[in-house]
């Protein structure tokens, strides 16, 4: 019915495309992003097999990921269409899309989940659940070094997801906090028009990326000129220095890397490029967890140390991770879902974090954080119909100094009737006792009446 009423339109007739476009956008049949392709003469780009294109999401560096819907989907997801060269040199698009399908088996709540992948003529493609999130990385160098507990949830919630897959016999590959995504949460824009983001009640952290990235040689057989084949050098595992094997022990150290960043907002190994990373895995042991954040419980500094460990033996599956984060999972420390919606404070606001190196700059900011801080946001506070109760995050909230409220303009009356009054009685006061009210002055005595007696001696008496 709409092709039809578009066809009957006059600018059909005259082959005006533009002005269709405009007509089919204002009655909301087109996106902008639709309208933009079309006008291109790119309408062939707007469908990747069945599913129809809507948005596009971003630009990565193996393609771009759109906003996309299939007709037997309820809802949105995303789809994700890969060059044929990203998968070089040690993957072929047949062996990558048949990981995928294995992927998509794997079923949890804390993982993104994988729906489909096949071949186009671009290449491969995979669609994933749409998840409107933030992820790990960017939130604690927005936000600073979690508290304690919180870190302890979320890295647990990941270990949720990986022992789902590692179950199924499928590994992540590369494990850290850029591919936890932390849903949902609220973006607030500052006076600055700086967008920041805070994660409402019920946040739950998902694994995202399952098998997504293509199987890649060591990282030592990279040249710079594939630097961005590379992936989170900073979290993968020592062994990926000299194999390209993706194992379930590597995902449990890039696990213990992303909770040692979410304690401290660095990785165990930094330097300015993959170069100085490699160097330092090779060279150097992480410095320990405890010398960087105090107040972490040696339970959970050991269970990191295993997790860091060289040894891929060494290291814990995600079952023991699980059993060994529990006891120090607060349910305090877990957003909860129910009451009014609140928004989680920041992390350097609920007084839990100790001095900590500074946060670690987005990829691409310069020295500054990818978003600003808004401390003068008044919805941020979380409203507690106790009056005195524990926030999401763990940490007392009536310890925490947040900007007072304006006094509204009947506050403002009633403060200053009462500052009438009491400079009134003030005045009364003073009046009383200074004699200011004495308008009547009584009569002077009168002289003649009045003599002044002198001193009579006492009568003697008689003696007998």
């Amino acid at each position: 019915a709409r092709v039809a009423e578009l066809a009957a339109r006059p600018e059909a007739a005259a082959g005006d495309v533009a002005s269709l476009c405009a007509h089919a956008e204002h009655q909301g049949w087109l996106t902008a992003y639709q309208v933009r392709e079309l006008k291109a003469g790119h309408g062939r780009r707007l469908a990747v097999g069945a599913y129809r294109i809507f948005d596009r999401l971003e630009d990565g560096p193996g393609g771009p990921t759109y906003k996309a819907l299939h007709p037997a989907l309820p809802q949105p997801v995303a789809l994700k269409v890969l060059r044929q060269d990203w998968l070089t040199p040690a993957d072929t698009p047949a062996a990558y899309v048949a990981r995928l399908q294995v992927a998509s088996l794997v079923q949890n709540p804390h993982l993104v989940m994988i729906l489909d992948a096949g071949l186009v003529d671009d290449g491969p493609f995979v669609v994933q659940e749409l998840v409107d999130g933030c992820d790990l990385y960017h939130l604690v160098n927005e936000m600073g070094a979690l508290p304690i507990e919180l870190a302890c949830e979320y890295t647990r919630q990941a270990a949720l997801a990986l022992r789902a897959a590692h179950e199924k016999g499928v590994t992540h590959g590369e494990v850290s906090p850029l591919v936890l995504l932390l849903t949902p949460v609220k973006r607030v824009t500052g006076s600055s028009g700086q967008t920041s983001v805070r994660p409402l009640p019920g946040a739950v952290v998902k694994l995202a990326g399952l098998s997504v990235t293509p199987l890649r040689p060591p990282i030592g057989d990279l040249t710079y000129g594939q630097s961005d084949r590379l992936g989170p050098v900073a979290f993968l595992a020592p062994e990926r220095l000299r194999s390209g094997d993706r194992t379930a022990a590597g995902d449990l150290y890039g696990l213990g890397a992303t909770l040692y960043y979410l304690l401290t907002t660095r990785p165990p190994h930094a330097g300015q490029t993959p170069a100085d990373v490699s160097l330092s895995v090779q060279q150097s042991e992480p410095a320990p967890l405890e010398t960087l954040r105090t107040g972490v419980p040696a339970p959970v500094a050991a269970l990191v140390g295993r997790l860091l460990s060289r040894d891929p033996a060494g290291r814990p599956s995600a079952a023991e991770v699980l059993e060994a984060l529990m006891p120090f999972c607060e349910p305090s420390a877990i957003p909860l879902a129910d009451g009014p919606e609140s928004i989680v404070p920041l992390a350097n606001e609920t007084g839990t974090i100790p001095a900590v190196p500074t946060a670690l700059p987005a990829s691409g900011s310069g020295t500054q954080a990818a978003v600003g801080l808004l401390p003068e946001i008044q919805p941020l506070e979380s409203p507690s119909d106790s009056g005195r109760g524990f926030g999401s995050l763990g940490a007392d909230q009536s310890q925490v100094l947040r900007p007072r409220p304006k006094a509204t303009k009947k506050h403002l009356g009633w403060v200053i009737a009462g500052l009438i009054l009491h400079l009134t009685a003030l005045a009364l006061l003073v009046g009383y006792l200074t004699n200011w009210f004495a308008f009547v002055r009584p009569p002077e005595p009168d002289g003649h009446q009045v003599e002044e007696k002198k001193d009579v001696p006492p009568k003697k008496g008689k003696r007998g």
